[in-house]
């Protein structure tokens, strides 16, 4: 369980990495390198957050499928960049799937990371 600053949780490939500009109306978008959620905010409560290279939905709804770059590792982080998970991931592309609880501001969320050639 973690509590954001805000209602953006960032899952992030490079140290220096780009995050998407807008969310354009959707719960979860990405850049070439970086993977953006909203979550509930932390007035509401904290989130939940798992990374995993397999995921099991357990009744989760899949907010989208990105491919991102990665440097040999992705970690979860806040829009002040403050890592609260990282795994480690073949170098170059890797394949995103984001779960949540809720479609549009989940309060948990399971990022599911896999290299592309898996």
């Amino acid at each position: 369980m973690i509590e954001p600053p805000n209602s953006v949780l960032l899952l992030v490939g490079r140290e220096e990495f780009s995050p998407p500009a807008t969310f354009g109306g959707h719960a979860s978008v990405a850049s070439h390198d970086c993977v953006a959620v909203a979550v509930m905010s932390v007035d509401d409560g904290p989130t939940a957050v798992e990374l995993l290279p397999e995921a099991e939905p357990r009744g989760l709804v899949r907010l989208g499928d990105f491919v991102i770059e990665t440097e040999g590792q992705v970690s979860v982080r806040d829009v002040y960049n403050r890592e609260y998970e990282s795994l480690g991931i073949e170098p170059g592309s890797c394949l995103v799937t984001v779960w949540g609880n809720d479609d549009s501001e989940p309060n948990d969320v399971t990022f599911e990371v896999r290299s592309r050639d898996s």
